[in-house]
This record gives structure tokens, C-alpha cells and sequence, in this order.
């Protein structure tokens, strides 16, 4: 299983229950704390079940329109936690029918080129372009992509079952992004159903973690999940791989349209091994400017004009 499958199996594990944890990396264990609200009364079990009910339904909506967004992503990778940074690469995220085009801006603090960027550019064209004229690659990578789409929310749905959830209180928090006021919170702990059978190899990380989710009352929006590893996640019987205990996981969601809730922050702390090869995911993403471009035939006529402007504004030597 590539290193990468590990992780997603886990985000998808925790963060499934509100989202990820690997094709978008991230970090931060502190279980950082805001007012604890007390004087409120707590809903009762069936009231928490009906919100998160409609948070997932929210949750599958909100990734079905991250779809037409792009938006910036900044990466920072360490060799450890707190440790030295590697890598620190900003991006620009186009979506694509068959997943995630990237342009990059800058590595380690230097922008890219700008004749680098215009290549990216026409690169971008020529793939939302395959929509319209698609060959057989891009066919099989489609299908790759829905059925990998599938299988995430499938994914969550399974979590509804894979947690027993506790009530703690209401939480009042800051909105990072600066767009909105401070929001209250509901927060829930969420320890493995000893009852859970898992349907997928994926599903069974569900059974290795603790978690703390936040989760906007109103707007039935999961805003912040902190996860933890507790036991060790074994694949092939821990011949193939293992995802060691003691990883973590942060992920963080806001408002982005009125209605709709996309990441902005994800984090992870994780180590492990892959057969006798040892492996560390230490990241963080920061997640922004999210502008919607629509579906692939709006998107393709926006980066094509920026093509040509900027093509127009710097000649090719």
C-alpha cells in the first residue's frame, strides 16, 4: 500500500467522520480551548444524532461543490514535529473531472518563473480542454475518480456508526479567517462503537482513534476535528504496513459562501512503516482563496483568458 493510500485511510477515518487526513496534508495536536459554555442546556442523544445526521448530509454537498472552487494551498513539510522545515510550497488548486490540477507559485519562499507559470498554465488548458474531446486515458482516469469519490462518502456514511459520542458542552471559538465573528460551538468526543463492524480495511482505522468534533449547531457544519491515534494500524497484518499510535490529525472548516463550509486548515503528525521502510507524514496546509470557476467548460474559458492576457502582457522569448 503506497504511503499514501496509509494516510488516506486514516483521514478518511477520522476526518471522514467530517472529512480527511492525505491528499491534503496538515498538523496540530493541542486541543486548544475556547469558553465552555455551560449555562445552556445539552440536546438530548436524539437531537446530537439529527445534527450530525445533517451534517454529513452537508458534508457530502459541501465536497460535491468543492469541485468548482479553486483555491490556494500552502504546505509546509518537517522532518518531525516542530522539527526543521524540508519543504514549504504554495499552490494553485484547479479541479478537474479526473482530480486535482496543481500550479505551482512558489517553493520556499521564491515564486515560480513566470514563463514556468504560463507552461502551467497552457498545461491546465489542455486538460480542462479533455472534456470535451476526452481519449481513453482520460476516460479511465474519470471512472478512477468517481469510484474514489464513491468509496469516501461511503466512507463517512460508515462513521455514523463507528463512534459512540459523548456530550461536551458548547464551545465559543474565533473564525480564523477574519470573515465572521466568534462562533459557538458544540462540542462532541467520539471513542471507537465496540459494536462497529468495518465493511472496508479503511473502515477499520475508525477502531484506532479517539477524536473531539466541533460542530456548528445552526448551520449543521462540522468546523474542527482533532484526532488522535491510540493503537497502532496494522495492513497485511502489520507485515505490509503500520500507522504507529500517537499520530494526530487537525482539520478545519469555515464558511466560505453563505451555506456552504470548505477546509481552510489541515494538519497531521503521523509515522509509520511500510514494510521495513520507515515513513513520516509531518504537514501542514493552509488553505485559501477559494474562488468558484464552475464546472470544467466555465473553468476552461476563465484560465484560457488568463492565458492569453498574461501571454499577451509578457512575450514569449
Amino acid at each position: 500500500m503506497a504511503r499514501g493510500k496509509q494516510i488516506a485511510a486514516l483521514g478518511a477515518c477520522l476526518a471522514a467522520f467530517a472529512l480527511w487526513l492525505a491528499a491534503l496534508p496538515g498538523r496540530s495536536q493541542a486541543r486548544s480551548q475556547g469558553a465552555i459554555i455551560t449555562g445552556n442546556p445539552a440536546p438530548s442523544p436524539a437531537e446530537i444524532h439529527s445534527l450530525i445526521v445533517r451534517a454529513v448530509e452537508n458534508q457530502h454537498r459541501d465536497e460535491y461543490a468543492l469541485e468548482e472552487f479553486e483555491r490556494t494551498e500552502h504546505i509546509v513539510t518537517r522532518k518531525g514535529e516542530n522539527a526543521e522545515i524540508i519543504t514549504d510550497l504554495t499552490e494553485r488548486i484547479l479541479p478537474t473531472p479526473t482530480g486535482n490540477f496543481k500550479l505551482k507559485l512558489s517553493e520556499n519562499g521564491t515564486p515560480v518563473p513566470v514563463d514556468l507559470y504560463r507552461q502551467e498554465l497552457g498545461l491546465a488548458v489542455t486538460a480542462l480542454g479533455l472534456t470535451a474531446h476526452p481519449t481513453d486515458r482520460y476516460s479511465e482516469d474519470q471512472a478512477k475518480f468517481e469510484r474514489r469519490r464513491r468509496e469516501h462518502a461511503e466512507l463517512v456514511n460508515s462513521s455514523l456508526n463507528a463512534f459512540l459520542i459523548t456530550w461536551a458542552g458548547r464551545e465559543t471559538r474565533a473564525d480564523s479567517s477574519g470573515t465572521h465573528g466568534p462562533r459557538t460551538l458544540v462540542k462532541l468526543l467520539l471513542d471507537p462503537a465496540p459494536d462497529f463492524k468495518p465493511a472496508t480495511r479503511f473502515a477499520t482505522s475508525f477502531q484506532h482513534a479517539h477524536a473531539t468534533l466541533w460542530v456548528d449547531e445552526s448551520e449543521a457544519q462540522f468546523a474542527r476535528l482533532e484526532g488522535e491515534i491510540t493503537t497502532d494500524i496494522t495492513f497485511g497484518g502489520g507485515i505490509a504496513a503500520k500507522i504507529y499510535h500517537g499520530g494526530h490529525v487537525l482539520m478545519v472548516q469555515e464558511e466560505v459562501e453563505p451555506g456552504l463550509w470548505l477546509p481552510t486548515q489541515f494538519d497531521y503528525e503521523v509515522d509509520g512503516r511500510k514494510f521495513v521502510f520507515s515513513f513520516g507524514v509531518h504537514e501542514r496546509t493552509d488553505i485559501s482563496r477559494y474562488r468558484r470557476i464552475g464546472p470544467p467548460a466555465k473553468a476552461l474559458e476563465i484560465i484560457r483568458n488568463e492565458l492569453n492576457t498574461l501571454s499577451a502582457a509578457v512575450p514569449s522569448q
